[in-house]
């Protein structure tokens, strides 16, 4: 008797990262051009900016402000895994200026 080979279930923590994933990058994506407050894991932790726009695993945002003033004014680019926390400015409150 041979026995077919069942075909493997992606792990639940990977379908789990995959959506995660797609609903940060759609929020980014629908934020285009409006404020952003991203907490990520490394430095500089916190970024506040306007989003440019999202390619591929990344968003794009210009700084306004950050702990690194010598990017402040500058468009980076973030890894949206990197991302632990954000607030995208729209119909609920506006984020306050820090500087």
């Amino acid at each position: 008797m041979v026995k077919k080979a069942k075909a493997s279930k992606p792990a639940p923590e990977t379908a789990i990262n995959a959506i995660r994933m797609g609903a940060v990058t759609q929020a980014f994506r629908e934020g285009d051009g409006q404020r952003a407050l991203v907490l990520i894991g490394q430095f500089p932790f916190l970024v506040i900016g306007e989003i440019d726009r999202v390619a591929s695993d990344y968003v794009l945002v210009k700084v306004e402000t950050t702990h690194i003033t010598e990017i402040e004014g500058k468009t980076i680019r973030i890894h949206i895994d990197e991302i632990e926390a954000f607030y995208i400015e729209g119909h609920g409150p506006s984020i306050p200026s820090i500087r």
